[in-house]
């Protein structure tokens, strides 16, 4: 069935191919679970974080862990450095603004500023 856009204000749209969109939407894909957010969170505060680290302070077990620091590093959101048996994990320097948007965005939400609460 074809729709009638005869009255349609918008003019014509071009054809759009929907993998260009592949990259970004891994990409923000990364950031749809809690545990990957919270993780977002405390590399943001500290920089380079060791997934040890991370385990103790989300309190969650190892793999759990893992599964979400390669979800992201697989989707380019996170550097990754192994140092001996310890692997640490940084957001990586052009997707910095991004994820303080998104955290910026939660604060404004919750109705809070730098200065506190609205």
């Amino acid at each position: 069935m074809k729709e009638d856009i005869v009255g349609c204000e918008v003019g014509q749209l071009g054809v759009i191919d929907e993998m260009e969109f592949q990259e970004l939407s891994e990409l923000l894909g990364a950031f749809s679970n809690r545990t990957r957010l919270a993780i977002l969170a405390i590399a943001l505060k500290h920089g380079e974080v060791c997934t040890c680290r991370l385990q103790q302070s989300l309190g969650l077990p190892q793999p759990t862990v893992t599964v979400n620091l390669q979800k992201m590093y697989s989707a380019g959101l996170l550097n990754k450095r192994k140092a001996w048996r310890y692997t640490y994990y940084s957001i990586k320097k052009e997707h910095e603004s991004l994820v303080r948007a998104v955290f910026a965005e939660k604060r404004t939400a919750e109705g809070i500023t730098d200065q506190g609460r609205v």
